[in-house]
């Protein structure tokens, strides 16, 4: 056997096997009032779970960074199918998963959304942790919501009139951020009473009490400053989803 023959045969061998499902591009998802570290875990988890989906082959992350960097280095969002489509060709995917990841209420909620090479979209929000939910299943709920997603995914070939839900999705986060903003807010003014009585709750004296007060100001105004993020987030995304809901009503 020649050099050239031997090394053919170790390329070959070292080559990823051929994919015989769908072509699906992940592109970074979106934080919400949450760190850009947590928010790429949990895309991680994702993309873990999309990636053990029967039926598709999914782009490597890196792959996807830079095909997203050519494209100007964030896809813009769009408002009609056109356009949609239009992105995820660009991106040479069959399927394209976007997401939006919201941090409020002490959970942390992933709004995903299936986008087909026509621009029709299918949509999904999912809980991946917070309050009665057990730590370490993210990527298992994950897994089980993208599966009922991408088992209900509109056929290209039917053509058929999907209904929009992303509208409904959108207005439904601007709530959920609205009603945490709201309980900061209390908290806030709860604080700010506490304040308002000149010692704050706090007991001893000289350096002790001193900085148990600064303590409880600080408090004050990190529930502030949270309630004032919440809320804005909150009425963004209800406005955006506001707007969706009249370009789609026909």
């Amino acid at each position: 056997m020649s050099l050239l023959s031997f090394a053919l045969m170790l390329s070959l061998a070292g080559a990823p096997a051929p994919c015989g499902g769908e072509r699906v591009v992940l592109v970074p998802f979106q934080p919400v009032a949450l760190p850009s570290a947590e928010a790429r875990q949990l895309e991680d988890a994702v993309r873990r779970a999309v990636e053990s989906t029967s039926g598709l082959c999914l782009e490597s992350r890196a792959s996807t960074v830079a095909r997203v960097r050519d494209q100007g280095g964030r896809l813009p969002g769009c408002v009609d199918a056109a356009c949609r489509g239009s992105q995820t060709q660009a991106l040479g995917a069959e399927r394209l998963v976007r997401g939006v990841v919201l941090g409020v209420g002490g959970g942390r909620t992933v709004a995903l959304t299936l986008v087909d090479r026509e621009g029709q979209e299918s949509h999904t929000l999912v809980q991946l942790s917070g309050e009665g939910l057990p730590p370490g299943m993210e990527e298992a709920r994950a897994r089980e919501a993208f599966g009922a997603l991408w088992a209900a995914r509109p056929s290209p070939r039917r053509g058929r009139s999907v209904k929009k839900a992303w509208p409904t999705v959108v207005m439904a986060a601007g709530g959920v951020a609205l009603a945490a903003g709201v309980g900061f807010g209390l908290a806030a003014r709860r604080s700010e009473a506490g304040l308002s009585t000149g010692n704050a709750g706090c007991t001893g004296e000289g350096e002790a009490f001193r900085s148990c007060f600064a303590g409880r100001l600080r408090q004050g105004q990190q529930q502030s400053r949270t309630a004032n993020l919440l809320m804005g987030a909150g009425a963004l995304l209800g406005a955006g989803g506001a707007v969706f809901f009249v370009w789609e009503t026909p």
